[in-house]
Order: structure tokens, then C-alpha cells, then sequence
């Protein structure tokens, strides 16, 4: 009597173990271990160098007015040629080590030489070798985003159209 229903809960013993895995698999595959920011993070820097009023955007100090999308020569010029670490502190600061994001900016027009401007520059030179395509072995810790942005350039009172290219290593 006792046999033939230890017989009879067998199967329900096999029936519960298999649910039992699937809500454990089904759960360990819906559980989110890594969340990664860092694409999140270098559209939120760019903006912030797009749109800020330190950042590159055109700034007009009688109105007090941002011009997004318009990019001043003479200010960019001064950013690449005397001062490429100008962004550390105004634009986004993570300390005067900054571990965590670094940038290219590089303004192409048409018919002139390309300028080229740095976020956290000492940052960027030690990181971009290390996303370079002939690393062996894949890029490890750091990744590259690239954005590319269409901008006019104030060259005075003239305005003339150029790409404005940002390589970001997070």
C-alpha cells in the first residue's frame, strides 16, 4: 500500500524538479548582471560640448544666447592651438584623474586644414591604442564611439558649412 504510492509521487517528483529548473534558467536569463553606460555617457558628453554654454556652440554674451549648431572658428582655433585640456573642468568633471571619458574633436571644412581639439587628452593618449583594430586580443577595459555632426562655422560675420567628428573612448 505505502510502495504503491511512493510509485504514484514519482512522477510528480520528476514533474516539480523540471518547473523548478526552468523558473530557475528563465530567471538567471532575464537578470540583467552588467549594465553598460558608456554609450549613454558619450552622447551625454557631446551634447554637453554641443549645447553648454563653456562648450563649443557659438555663445553671444550681449543676448546671452547659445547658438547650437554654430561653431566659432576663432574660439575653436584658440581651444585647438593654446588650450586643448579647456573642457576638463567646465564641461563634465570626474576629478583631476578623470578614469572614465575622453575625446577627439575634430572640426573638417571643406578646402582647410582639420582642426582638432581634445577632451581629457592625457586620457585619450594612453587609450587609443588600445581600440585600434590591430590590438590583439579586442580593446579589454575601453571602448570607442564615434558621432559625427553636421555644424555651420562662424568665421567672422560669414557662415559656412563643416562636419564636426567626435571620437570618444570610454
Amino acid at each position: 500500500m505505502i510502495a504503491e504510492e511512493m510509485v504514484f509521487f514519482i512522477p510528480r517528483i520528476l514533474f516539480l524538479t523540471a518547473v523548478l529548473f526552468a523558473v530557475v534558467i528563465l530567471i538567471k536569463i532575464f537578470i540583467i548582471g552588467i549594465i553598460d553606460v558608456r554609450e549613454a555617457e558619450s552622447a551625454i558628453l557631446v551634447n554637453r560640448l554641443l549645447y553648454t554654454k563653456n562648450g563649443l556652440s557659438y555663445y553671444d554674451e550681449d543676448l546671452n544666447r547659445i547658438y547650437p549648431g554654430i561653431i566659432d572658428l576663432n574660439s575653436f582655433n584658440e581651444l585647438s592651438l593654446n588650450n586643448p585640456n579647456r573642457f576638463d573642468n567646465t564641461i563634465i568633471s570626474y576629478g583631476s584623474d578623470n578614469p572614465i571619458i575622453s575625446a577627439k574633436i575634430t572640426l573638417k571644412q571643406e578646402g582647410r586644414r582639420d582642426l582638432i581639439a581634445f577632451y581629457n587628452k592625457n586620457r585619450y593618449d594612453k587609450w587609443e591604442p588600445r581600440v585600434l583594430v590591430t590590438v590583439k586580443g579586442g580593446a579589454g577595459s575601453v571602448k570607442s564611439f564615434n558621432d559625427r555632426k553636421y555644424v555651420l562655422v562662424k568665421d567672422g560675420e560669414t557662415l559656412t558649412q563643416a562636419l564636426l567628428e567626435f571620437k570618444i573612448i570610454t
